[in-house]
Formats: structure tokens, C-alpha cells, sequence
């Protein structure tokens, strides 16, 4: 057993614990409290004067499924545009995860999805960032239904003359696949279908559609385009969203913002921190990620973001939500991790200070599944 000693511990809800002890067995929270009592071969770990935080979660990159040089590519299936049967765990590989080395910034599991240029991309997953096996490491499978219907839509296809070159054409076909699902499901003697039958789980709300949309316009046409849909939506991307955003949807919805510190994107110049403020006071689900539009990022561009919207106006206590227990709910994975709760996985960042409010802040240790792999050296590797 490990004991992290003493700590200032943020739990990733709201919730701020002074000089607490976490107990950890195997790869879970034991125990959560103060002057915890161990026995004398528990290995101590003294965070008295330390932040402790839940490891951080990254909504959505394309970490471990792009090779070094961006090489190698296994996410774009761009032989169509509608590819909601194509599955990112078969693109996933530990050693161009660990490579990255995203734990020592605090970041313990990663949404990893496929191509956000089709208009449906197929699913996405759920990894610890550290792991000798893609299958040791995946937390879940088909968290979530990429689509999209951005620029980067538009411009790969328009290119070879071929739909959907307008926003109206990506929405088309968008629609056109979700009834076909629908219609498809009605049927009792059906020949196979894969695209229909991937869109099921949906189609009956099991698994949220991510629909990439940087514009307000984007947003918007999707809110009318889906308002009478039976979908759980997530707008990712979402640099245009406003006091308005879901005012027309039948349904409830979440956000995960894109990469506000990428200075080439334009589309990220006018975030509305404010009105991010009052949904999340009004409970809309809004978290933070570093990737979109089929780009990776740094180790470190999750944290900067964090800070972007802390500098902005944003609560430090929802920007930690926001890389902790809401891309967790978001991607249906809070039942293990995104909060130091008893039970839970036990990924568990230690800060000499509180890495959203100053710079003055390193990591001291990274705990993944209960194993402190900070200075770990990186497990063989093909490379």
C-alpha cells in the first residue's frame, strides 16, 4: 500500500481537503481522511505543503495514433465521408502514447478519437496515458460518436468535387445517416447494414455525438438541424459558443472547448469566458481540451488552456472541473476516474503548488492505477 501524506486535496467536485491523507491499494483510493493509520511497510509519500489533484483528463486528442514525424496515420479513413463504424482502439498504440510523455504534466488519461474531417468519424476511446498494452491501458471503448461538419469537413471533400462541400451538405448527410439508423432499428428482417447498425447505440442515447463546431453558425445549425433527434449532443470545438448555445434543443447538451492556445487557429480569438462562466453556473457540462481538427498537442497545452480560461474569468475551482471530473461524466468515464473519491482508480497528481493559478508549479509525483510512474523509464519499445 501507498500513503500520500498530508496533502492539500483538491477532489476534482469542489471540494478543498487541508492536511489529508489518500490511502491507496493496488490501483484504487482506499482511503480518504486525516492521520490515516498504516502499517509499518506501507510506502509513505509526504505531500504536507503540496496540492494534490485528481490526474488530469484530455477530452479529445489523436495521442498514441499518430506516429513519430506524423507519419504514420491510422485515423483518417477519408474513403468516405460517413464512417460511424470505424473504431479508434484499433488505431491506438501505447508506445506513440508513452512517447509523449503526457504524465508529467499532470495529464493520467486521454480521450483519443479518429478523423474529426468526416461528417461521422466513427468512435472514440478512453486511455491511461501509461500502460504496457493498449488493452491494459483502455478505461473504455466507444465513449462517444465523432462527427463534424467544420471547415476541415468542407475542405477535404470540396477538394475532390464531392459532397459535402457546404455546411448545408455535411448536415444533409448527417441527418440522412441518423434516420436510416432509425429506420434501419424499425425493421424486423434487415440485411446488414454496418453504418446503421454502428449509429444504434446513438440513435437510443447510449453514446453522445461529438459534433465538431467551431462557429456559432456551426452551433446553431446543428441545434435546428438536430433539435427533434433522439441524440445526446456534445459540441467540441465550440469557440463560438454563446449565452444562446442550446436554447432550441429538445435535449440536454455539453461542450468540450478546443485549443484556445493555438495562436494559428482563428476561430479561437473570441471565446466568450463569460458566458462559459454562467452556463457552467447554470450546470451545462463545458470541459477543456488541447486537440481538434485532427491535431495532436504538447504535454503541456492542457494545462495552458486551463490557465487561459482561469486568466480569462474563469473560477479556478471549475477550470479544475473542467480537465477533471466533467471530461470524465462527458465521456462516461467518472465511475473511475476525475475525482479522488474512495473506490476510484487511483490517479493522483502532486503539485508543489497549484499549477492553474501560478507558474511557480512542477508535478513531484504522477500516480497511474496506483504506481508512481513520474521517472519511470519509458517500457521497451519498438523505436
Amino acid at each position: 500500500m501507498i500513503l500520500i501524506r498530508g496533502g492539500k486535496v483538491y477532489d476534482g467536485k469542489g471540494n478543498i481537503l487541508e492536511n489529508t491523507d489518500i490511502l491507496i491499494e493496488g490501483s484504487t483510493i482506499k482511503d480518504i481522511g486525516e492521520n490515516i493509520l498504516v502499517s509499518k511497510d506501507t510506502e509513505i509519500f509526504d505531500a504536507k505543503g503540496k496540492v494534490v489533484f485528481p490526474g488530469f483528463i484530455e477530452s479529445l486528442n489523436i495521442w498514441g495514433a499518430m506516429g513519430p514525424g506524423w507519419e504514420d496515420n491510422d485515423l483518417g479513413e477519408h474513403s468516405d465521408p460517413i464512417t460511424p463504424e470505424m473504431n479508434v482502439v484499433y488505431s491506438f498504440d501505447q508506445d506513440s502514447m508513452m512517447f509523449q510523455r503526457v504524465f508529467e504534466y499532470g495529464i493520467t488519461s486521454a480521450g483519443i478519437t479518429p478523423s474529426t474531417s468526416n461528417v461521422l468519424g466513427g468512435y472514440g476511446a478512453v486511455f491511461k496515458t501509461y500502460g504496457k498494452h493498449p488493452y491494459e491501458m483502455l478505461v473504455k471503448e466507444k465513449v462517444a460518436m465523432v462527427s463534424s461538419i467544420s471547415k476541415e469537413t468542407k475542405n477535404l471533400y470540396g477538394k475532390r468535387n464531392i459532397a459535402p462541400m457546404t455546411k448545408m451538405g455535411a448536415i444533409a448527410l448527417l441527418k440522412e445517416a441518423l434516420i436510416k439508423a432509425m429506420e434501419y432499428d424499425e425493421k424486423q428482417d434487415k440485411d446488414y447494414d454496418p453504418k446503421a447498425e454502428a449509429l444504434q447505440d446513438v440513435i437510443h442515447g447510449k453514446v453522445p455525438l461529438f459534433i465538431n463546431c467551431n462557429t456559432k453558425a456551426e452551433m446553431d445549425a446543428i441545434e435546428l438541424a438536430l433539435k427533434s433527434f433522439p441524440v445526446e449532443v456534445v459540441f467540441t470545438g465550440a469557440f463560438g459558443v454563446g449565452a444562446n448555445t442550446g436554447s432550441i434543443m429538445a435535449n440536454d447538451y455539453s461542450i468540450i472547448l478546443g485549443d484556445l492556445a493555438n495562436g494559428m487557429a482563428a476561430a479561437n480569438n473570441n471565446v466568450d469566458f463569460e458566458s462559459i462562466q454562467k452556463l457552467m453556473n447554470n450546470g451545462i457540462d463545458i470541459a477543456i481540451s488541447s486537440g481538434g481538427d485532427n491535431m495532436s498537442s504538447g504535454k503541456e497545452s492542457l494545462l495552458w488552456n486551463a490557465i487561459l480560461c482561469y486568466k480569462n474569468g474563469i473560477n479556478s475551482e471549475d477550470v479544475l472541473k473542467m480537465i477533471t471530473s466533467i471530461p470524465a461524466k462527458i465521456l462516461g468515464v467518472d465511475s473511475r476516474v476525475g475525482s479522488i473519491e474512495i473506490g476510484k482508480d487511483a490517479d493522483i497528481v502532486v503539485w508543489s503548488n497549484n499549477p492553474i493559478k501560478t507558474y511557480a508549479a512542477k508535478v513531484e509525483a504522477t500516480f497511474i492505477n496506483g504506481e508512481n510512474i513520474l521517472n519511470a523509464r519509458r517500457v521497451d519499445s519498438c523505436w
